[in-house]
């Protein structure tokens, strides 16, 4: 008989942790866009000419990235059933290092979008930025 005690609890684990990391991600998108949008508004680049520009550009930038919040989510199911698979020894300490590692990875990489444009503003010459 297959005990299936096991994946339930852990299924019942990675749930209850969902909203903390859909959250976590959310404010994670929201202050990269904002440190886009300062960074070029520094570089004396405005990124919008009015608030109708900005109310577009969000509204396109904010749909992407629910569409990618999205896929996060269906990459979230990678730790149940890693753990379902694996069956691992101490299921606490795992559960522990796989949603902090996915969780962390995921806060982060919001924050290369921020990044690229810094590398770019530098290579159009945007930085340090001319009186």
């Amino acid at each position: 008989m297959i005990d299936n005690s096991h994946d339930a609890d852990g299924w019942a684990w990675w749930q209850a942790r969902r909203l903390r990391y859909n959250l976590a991600l959310a404010a994670s998108g929201a202050i990269a866009y904002l440190v886009t949008t300062a960074l070029w508004w520094a570089a004396r680049q405005p990124v919008w000419r009015d608030w109708r520009d900005g109310l577009a550009t969000t509204l396109l930038l904010g749909t992407g990235f629910l569409v990618l919040m999205g896929a996060a989510n269906v990459c979230y199911l990678i730790g149940p059933a890693l753990e379902a698979w694996m069956r691992p020894k101490d299921p606490r300490r795992f559960r522990a290092s796989a949603y902090a590692l996915g969780f962390w990875g995921s806060v982060a990489l919001p924050f290369a979008f921020p990044l690229i444009n810094l590398a770019l503003a530098i290579g159009v010459g945007a930085f340090p930025p001319k009186p």
